[in-house]
């Protein structure tokens, strides 16, 4: 007779990189001490990017790039290539589960996976939404499209979010914390429901970056500073002056503080589920999506143009009932990945997917890449153990970046000139995964139909000014 079927929880935290981890960067002993007792997979890189991409590989098994299918995304937001719900023939990891009888829930704050243009709680039972992140505008009231000077504060940051926010008292209000907070609880309610499935995704450490103010000032204190909580706003363009090597340091402070207060409300979390008893029944993943930059080729933020590793390279650490101490696999993995590897490890043989069983004691196991493809809108990066070839892989004529990361670890020095041939070899591995040569032709078209937000509300309001259009009140006259 088969044991007792294990439980699941899979935790994703978006923007954290891959290096804040386990490093001087950031201060995170929750994860630290999480990490001693898994399987951390030290070479995984996202494939697909970024946030609803990533996404879609991560709960399906199924590549996202090459951007081989067309949804319609009519009022999506962001509207780039490969941001669009799952397809439908695509079967997700919740509906797995909850096929073989798991009671499946969903706890997160990232308001992508919620819009009318997506369907991310395919298979879930119960699912659990954390209003107001980044642009959920759900409270919009005048004052919200105004001044935000007068709820702000010292933080600088988009009117509506602000706004929202105006009224939080203690780190319990922040959102990783309301997401956590809430996911331990479905957990203790649900210890009697196994075998369970618990979904956690976490929009923190993206950027507004936003922690209680105490967490920043341990790495750059602010006295006298304004906090960019949108990074973007430091970096150089048009009209855009050098900004303070203060501000830089401050603004760097701020993400650090708001991976340091992600990992002590993770610890939280662990705390609450393990005086439950679940960790002795449970698999516990911790993923990240991608990461972003804070400034370490002199910007802050990410882009598709960017894919080094401080934007693709991924977290993945697997705490298993059984594991004693912790293992390092050093192997090529990517998203797609990681639902055959989970189910294998409950016990579920996975169907036949674009990701394989990475578990390092599987019997049947996926055969070890020699590069990973990464893609991002018209962008892509061809990684192996020595290169790394950044391509716009739809405008042959676009500057190609090669690097060397024997040589150039840190991916400063273009070097595709001096090396035609590994290039070459590199442009042959993305047209084999497109299969088709480049200029690549994508199937998903991003619709350009109308996208609500705040942002458009007010140009749209400009625009119309500007034509001569005149409001009185909601009225146009």
């Amino acid at each position: 007779m088969p044991g007792p079927r294990l439980n699941l929880i899979v935790l994703c935290f978006d923007t954290l990189r891959r290096d804040a981890l386990a490093s001087d960067l950031c201060r995170t002993p929750a994860f630290d001490h999480f990490a001693e007792e898994a399987v951390v997979y030290t070479n995984a890189w996202a494939e697909g990017l970024p946030t609803i991409p990533f996404r879609r590989a991560v709960h399906t098994g199924m590549r996202s790039y090459p951007w081989r299918h067309h949804v319609p995304d009519r009022g999506s937001h962001p509207n780039i290539l490969g941001w669009h719900a799952i397809p439908e023939h695509h079967t997700t990891l919740s509906e797995y589960l909850y096929q073989r009888g798991y009671a499946t829930g969903l706890v997160s704050d990232v308001w992508h996976l919620f819009k009318a243009t997506m369907n991310f709680v395919r298979g879930f039972v119960s699912w659990d939404y954390v209003r107001g992140q980044e642009g959920d505008t759900y409270a919009l009231a005048a004052e919200s499209l105004q001044d935000p000077s007068p709820y702000g504060g010292r933080r600088l940051g988009p009117a509506p979010y602000l706004y929202q926010t105006r009224d939080r008292m203690r780190d319990e209000d922040y959102f990783a914390a309301q997401v956590l907070d809430r996911a331990a609880a479905w957990v203790e309610g649900n210890r009697a429901n196994a075998p369970y499935f618990l979904w956690v995704d976490s929009f923190t450490p993206h950027e507004f970056w936003d922690p209680p103010t105490r967490f920043a000032d341990a790495y750059s204190p602010g006295e006298g500073l304004l906090d960019h909580i949108v990074p973007q706003s430091l970096n150089r363009g048009p009209g855009r002056p050098e900004p303070d090597p203060a501000d830089i340091a401050r603004t760097r402070a701020l993400y650090q503080g708001y991976v340091t207060f992600a990992d002590e409300r993770f610890g939280h979390f662990l705390d609450r589920i393990e005086r439950a008893g679940a960790l002795r029944d449970t698999v516990v993943v911790v993923l990240s999506d991608h990461g972003t930059e804070i400034w370490d080729q002199g910007q802050f933020g990410k882009s598709g143009a960017r894919l080094h590793p401080y934007n693709t390279q991924i977290n993945w650490l697997v705490r298993h009932p059984d594991l004693r101490a912790r293992r390092d696999i050093e192997a090529f993995v990517q998203n797609q990945d990681i639902v055959p590897t989970l189910l294998h490890l409950l016990g579920i043989a996975p169907p036949p997917l674009d990701g394989g069983v990475v578990w390092p004691w599987a019997k049947a196991r996926a055969p070890e890449r020699d590069h990973v493809v990464i893609g991002w809108d018209v962008h892509a990066s061809v990684r192996d153990r020595r290169w790394n070839l950044l391509v716009n892989a739809r405008d042959l004529a676009a500057e190609r970046r090669l690097y060397d990361l024997e040589a150039d670890p840190r991916e400063e020095r273009n070097v595709a000139a001096a090396h035609p041939d590994v290039v070459a070899r590199q442009l042959s591995r993305l047209e084999t995964l497109l299969g088709a040569p480049l200029p690549a032709r994508f199937v998903h078209t991003p619709a350009h139909g109308f996208a609500a937000t705040p942002g458009g509300l007010r140009e749209i309001r400009r625009q119309r000014a500007q034509a001569g259009e005149r409001w009185e009140g909601s009225n146009l006259v």
